[in-house]
This record gives structure tokens, sequence and C-alpha cells, in this order.
């Protein structure tokens, strides 16, 4: 019996309410479909080894394995052990994060004080959506956050900005699985800031037929 909180059948999306969040499993040679709805909203993704789960999704070895640190169409993701983990086959919006992260409760009483406290994130999504697996916060880190869909803007000075969002309704990541994985998402709750241009909307997660 699996331990993910939905079996998702290919072919047949599964629509993420706003602020909510996902585990399932995917095999080998399958593709995983993340679609904006109504655009605009960003969706953070982390995935385990399904067969040793200390192994993980690494933005630090997806940058250093491909020289870039703006991972879209063809790129391909890396573990921590540094191994081909996804391959990106469409991505309509082309505007991902990859220097690793997520909203969290103490980061966001850092940044925005007291109406942190208490307040949706991204880390509590995501270890909620993990919790059947026997796994819980310490199972993952800032580095295996892939942010898709999320702007991000550098100025001269390495100052850098979140910014909204560029996706528009419909817009979609394909990316093929090349390891068999337990996949965790938060449809990210963050209203702080302009990740999701102050707005929360829906996510569809699809393994395609």
């Amino acid at each position: 019996m699996t331990k993910a909180s939905h079996v998702l059948k290919p072919g047949e999306p599964v629509t993420l309410p706003p602020a909510g969040n996902i585990s399932f499993e995917i095999e080998a040679g399958q593709r995983l479909r993340l679609a904006q709805p109504e655009g605009e909203q960003v969706a953070d993704l982390i995935s385990f080894n399904r067969d040793d789960v200390r192994e993980l999704l690494s933005m630090h070895s997806s940058r250093a394995v491909n020289l870039n640190w703006k991972l879209t169409a063809p790129h391909v993701l890396y573990t921590n052990r540094t191994r081909e983990m996804w391959k990106i086959e469409e991505d309509l919006t082309a505007e991902n994060y990859c220097g690793g992260g997520y909203c969290s409760e103490h980061l966001n009483i850092a940044r925005y004080g007291a109406p942190g406290t208490g307040a949706p994130n991204c880390q509590s999504n995501l270890e909620a959506a993990i919790r059947g697996y026997g796994m819980d916060r310490w199972n993952f880190n800032i580095d295996a956050c892939f942010n898709v869909f999320m702007t991000v803007a550098y100025d001269e000075n390495g100052v850098w900005e979140i910014r909204p969002p560029k996706g528009k309704p419909g817009d979609y990541i394909t990316m093929l699985a090349l390891l068999p994985q337990i996949v965790a998402i938060s449809n990210c709750p963050i209203l702080f800031n302009a990740c999701n241009n102050f707005r929360l909307k829906p996510l569809t997660v699809e393994i395609l037929a």
C-alpha cells in the first residue's frame, strides 16, 4: 500500500487547490507535467530516489553539471550523488528559480516579522506531503528544492528580488523521470511577496499517459 498522499494514474490529472500539497510516486520513463490553469503560480518540488531516500534532487549538482543557473528544456537535473534524475523536455514559461530554497516560518519571520508566525509556508507543506513515508523536515534541505515557474532577478551589485512570475494560463513544464522517485510538491502559499503575484491559484499535476 502506497504511503503517498495520492496515487497518480497516468492520464488522470489532479488539481491542487491554492496552497495545497501532494506526494506521489513516479516510475523511471514516465513523464510528469505541472500546469498553471490561471498562470502566475509557483510550485516547489522535491524528489527522492524511491529505492534510497538519502539520494534526492540537488540544485547545486544540477547547476554545476549544466554550468548554468537558468535550468529549463532540455537540461537534466541531478541528484546529490550527481546522477541523472529528471530531464526537462518542455517548459513553456522557461522561467524557474534553481538556487534552491523554500519559504518557511522562520524565514518568513526574519523577513516579514510577526505576520510570518504560523503563516502557511512551503517547508510545512513539503513536510506534510512526505509524512506518510515516515520522513520529516530533516529528510530534505533547501538544495533539494526546484522552484518551478518562479522569477528571481539579480542586479549588477548582486542584489536579488522575487518578481511576479511570468507563467500564462495553460503554461506547463514536462519532465521525464530518469529514476523511480517519491515526489512532493507544495503549491506555494506565500503572499508576503510577489512570488505568486499576491494571489494564490490552483496547480495541475499529471503523469502523462
